[in-house]
């Protein structure tokens, strides 16, 4: 039988759960496969380097991460051990020394389940898992890793592709599945201005910058003033590279932090357009999360045939359908967790007080107004202080982190309520640029130990916050510095800097994205950008079974996009798996996988029913 090649375009996280899957049906298949790699970085850690210092640390707890699929999620199991990180960081001898993490044999402080360790740890233990499913392939798959960036794409008559690779030489292959992870996008026309402004006054102004990337930190100087445009999950990662990262420690005390400088820090400011910061997540007490009551598949479900009775179409509006089901189920929790005793569900109402509660905790700034910088800062103060007493309490104790945990159990019901145009585009809009932020910045904020950092960083002088919300940034010609400006209730504030730092994950949109590759295929009309009506929420349009559509509207089912380039028609593509969970990266591997290798038993059978005919047809031509 011919060898089948099979090519993945990308080897963070998301190609390797496709090739976890790949030996997985590649066992008790038989068929011979040439399965390559295209990556020019090792094959695993993806954005979570090996070499990356340890004050990078994995936002979740590291019981609460794998790369394996649980069990009861797949008919066809990883045939080794699939341990999650924390299972594999013990066995592999880890433990804990203050703030770093060790191998060691005794001493130090065993690894616990809510421990947030760090990202090069996390890229260690995705390169081992490769290494396990490398191993695991059966003989009849042929593996090859080729470290070079794909820069071009077509598809040749037979319906196979050739991929271009960056050295020159090309790979002819009968599937691809891209999944290239994470991406930058070209500079927006604000990006450009900052960057443009950066570079013709540096000659009047030495610490001016403008860094796009947080990769660059090292030409700040501490006698910079620095801002940081973002309060999320890389703003701490920045301001950890320019604190711990430049000598300065943090020590207890009390129940919080007090950090000790090193002299080396710039003045930092944090800044967004909320100027909000992400909510620690609760301590982990083991207690089993709550199930949804009201925010449910099924309620989803009789939602859409209501609209389809009344308006001849599935797609719902979120904040007239589903809205008051979220505030019911958040407030459930919160009551549940405030009482001490659970009511009976079904007969649960949120009271006037409890959804005041929930809208206040989604949206903080909502009828507020601040008259100075330093009332916004107390404000932002007490708004981290009270939020870790909450999470020290964790989820079952306090009624604002119960309410939160909601979100993160209500994440496949969004999946269902939003992916391909599952809302009206203007709802659609609306969902991913106010409800989606404010989920993430109460649900999916950093550990507490990240937020007790912040707080003590303001209270040595290291940190400061923006004077408030929705503030513009502008130039100062004369000073040759960015000028920051926030309108408050009486008058307007004014911040000074010498560099900016953007500090935000950057969501991939085709149309934007800088990589040759994207735009090639673009260009091509090999793919084409998710629409929703005149709404375009990012991400590539795709089928439900993940394959691509192209301009013309065609789908081709030899090709797959997995993760973050279909962000988009699908929601929240970036998380990792978690243990014990039907996680959205493996049941999107899964089944293209699946689809994978029944295409190639379809391709195979029928080449053995066409062999006898061709036997026949060569006997009758020789005689």
């Amino acid at each position: 039988m011919k060898r089948t090649s099979v090519t993945l375009i990308g080897m963070g996280p998301r190609g390797l759960s496709v090739l976890e899957r790949i030996a997985a049906f590649a066992r008790g298949s038989g068929y011979p496969l040439q399965v390559n790699l295209v990556d020019p970085g090792e094959c695993g850690p993806g954005a979570h380097g090996m070499r990356l210092p340890q004050h990078l640390l994995v936002n979740s707890p590291a019981g609460e991460v794998t790369i394996f699929p649980a069990r009861q999620a797949v008919e066809l199991a990883p045939s080794f051990p699939t341990p999650s990180l924390i299972g594999w960081a013990r066995a592999q001898g880890y433990r804990r020394f203050g703030q770093q993490v060790h191998q060691a044999d005794d001493g130090g402080e065993e690894l616990a389940d809510s421990d947030c360790l760090p990202r090069c740890l996390l890229g260690r233990y995705l390169a081992w898992a490769y290494g396990q499913v490398c191993a695991a392939m059966p003989p009849t798959v042929a593996l090859a890793h080729l470290r070079h960036r794909a820069i071009d794409m077509f598809q040749q008559p037979d319906g196979s592709f050739v991929i271009e690779l960056d050295s020159g030489y090309s790979v002819n292959s009968d599937f691809v599945f891209l999944t290239t992870g994470t991406s930058r996008n070209n500079l927006t026309d604000e990006q450009a201005w900052c960057r443009k402004f950066a570079q013709d006054h540096a000659r009047y102004n030495s610490r001016l910058a403008y860094i796009r990337h947080p990769g660059a930190l090292g030409a700040l100087g501490s006698d910079a003033q620095v801002g940081i445009q973002g309060l999320g999950l890389t703003a701490h990662d920045v301001l950890a590279e320019l604190t711990v990262g430049r000598g300065g420690t943090f020590t207890a005390s009390g129940s919080g932090l007090r950090y000790e400088r090193s002299g080396l820090e710039p003045q930092l400011m944090l800044f967004s357009r909320s100027c909000l910061p992400a909510l620690a997540r609760p301590v982990h007490t083991g207690a089993p999360r709550r199930p949804l009551h009201f925010l449910t598949l099924e309620a989803v479900r009789g939602l859409r045939e209501k609209a389809m009775r009344e308006r001849a179409s599935t797609q719902l509006d979120f904040d007239r359908d589903l809205l008051p089901l979220l505030v019911r189920e958040m407030a459930y929790a919160w009551r549940c967790a405030l009482s001490g005793n659970v009511p009976a569900a079904a007969w649960y109402e949120a009271g006037a007080d409890e959804q005041r509660a929930i809208l206040s905790l989604l949206f903080p700034l909502r009828g507020r107004s601040f008259e100075s910088a330093a009332e916004f800062n107390t404000f932002f103060t007490c708004l981290l202080a009270d939020d870790l007493c909450e999470a020290r309490r964790g989820a079952r104790a306090s009624p604002a982190k119960a309410a939160a945990e909601v979100l993160l159990e209500a994440r496949p019901v969004f999946q269902d309520i939003v992916e391909h145009g599952g809302l009206c585009a203007q709802s659609h809009r609306k969902f991913l640029s106010v409800y989606n932020p404010a989920f993430n910045r109460i649900a999916g904020g950093p550990p507490c130990g990240r937020n007790e950092q912040l707080l003590a960083l303001v209270e040595a002088g290291v940190l400061r916050v923006a004077a408030g919300p929705n503030c513009a940034i502008r130039i100062d010609e004369e000073r040759s510095q960015f000028a920051l400006h926030t309108r408050m209730a009486s008058a307007s504030a004014v911040e000074y800097l010498d560099a900016i730092v953007v500090a935000r994950q950057e969501a991939f949109s085709p149309e934007t994205d800088d990589a040759v590759f994207m735009r090639n295929l673009l260009k091509r009309g090999t793919v084409r950008p998710c629409y929703n009506g005149t709404y375009h929420p990012g991400g590539l349009d795709i089928d439900l079974a993940s394959h691509p559509v192209s301009r013309a509207g065609r789908v081709f089912p030899n090709l797959w996009a997995v993760g973050c380039l279909t962000e988009g028609a699908h929601y929240s593509t970036n998380a990792l798996p978690r243990p014990h969970v039907h996680a959205r990266p493996v049941r999107d591997a899964d089944r293209c996988v699946r689809d994978l290798f029944s295409t190639i038993a379809e391709r195979d059978q029928a080449a053995r029913k066409a062999r006898p005919r061709r036997e026949a047809q060569r006997q009758r031509e020789t005689t």
